[in-house]
């Protein structure tokens, strides 16, 4: 059983995974895959926690920390081995694809489902030999074909013929148009904040990085537009002023001993329904207003 504060951590982790949820379906990334990358970054996180010894944690520890089976902890720490072995940056390229990926994947690469050309074929939904519901079949899962044809179809992945065969036009499954901007958003952006947010929450809470949110939950619908504008403004000018410093005080070369450090300060605009803030609101009184304003400054000191 979770105690308070591991139920109010769980509740605004899924206040946070609403968003991130929305931005991988539209990339074609289901849960599997998600769960997977998951997966390898409990156990990467449990290894780095070394025991009193300053060992490395063994398969069992690791197990019990993280949750998952020692066969599982054991699988992840072979591929985790693996891919440093061969200086592979990341395991993502590895991951299972979603149903729907599977599906596109056959279509193009499984003969029977190819011309002599090696193109894929038009294929009737349902009927004798190869079909789209046969296609749907040999990719696995219990996900009905016409629900696959939906999705397909909603990703312009695919195209519907008059006589009402279905004919792929793409190789890959991403639903929505998404692309660098949001690969960029993750490195830079997300994973930055969190790795500032579990250093001001760590045990030694020594020397916290600035994590600061200024917020109203109460604005007037016609100034909405007047404060969108005066942060992109101001924004800029605070990014400029910082940018100038850091190049500065760059070193002239590039730093080979290893003792180089990466350092940054960033600003981002919310619009819209805030649970978090909301929730948290509600504990002073049901208004954003009634929050001390050293909670209405998130946490994290002014260096």
């Amino acid at each position: 059983m979770n105690n308070a504060l591991q139920v109010r951590v769980l509740s605004a982790l899924g206040s946070c995974l609403r968003p991130l949820a929305r931005v991988l379906l539209r990339s074609g990334i289901g849960f599997r895959q998600f769960s997977e990358v998951a997966k390898v970054a409990f156990v990467e996180e449990a290894l780095g926690d070394k025991d009193q010894r300053g060992r490395v944690k063994n398969t069992s520890r690791v197990a019990i920390r993280t949750g998952l089976s020692r066969k599982e902890v054991a699988r992840i720490r072979k591929l985790l081995l693996a891919a440093s072995q061969e200086n592979v940056p990341s395991l993502a390229s590895s991951l299972t694809s979603s149903h729907a990926a599977r599906v596109l994947q056959l279509w193009h690469v499984d003969p029977a489902y190819s011309d002599d050309q090696g193109r894929p074929k038009s294929l009737a939904v349902f009927g004798e030999a190869e079909t789209f519901s046969s296609l749907v079949k040999l990719a696995g899962g219990d996900v009905p074909p016409g629900a696959v044809r939906a999705e397909l179809l909603a990703a312009s992945a695919i195209d519907e013929t008059a006589d009402g065969r279905l004919v792929p036009v793409r190789r890959y499954f991403v639903p929505g148009d998404v692309g660098e901007d949001l690969v960029v958003g993750l490195t830079h952006i997300l994973a930055p904040v969190l790795e500032g947010l579990a250093h001001n929450t760590g045990p030694m809470k020594q020397d916290p990085f600035v994590q600061r949110l200024a917020y109203s939950d109460s604005l007037i619908p016609a100034a909405v537009p007047l404060f969108r504008q005066l942060a992109r403004v101001r924004a800029a000018d605070f990014l400029q002023t910082m940018d100038n410093w850091l190049s500065s005080h760059e070193q002239s070369a590039p730093d080979n001993s290893g003792h180089a450090t990466r350092v940054g300060i960033g600003v981002f605009y919310y619009e819209g329904a805030l649970i978090g803030v909301e929730a948290r609101a509600e504990e002073y009184g049901g208004s954003a207003g009634n929050v001390p304003a050293e909670h209405r400054l998130m946490p994290g000191k002014m260096g």
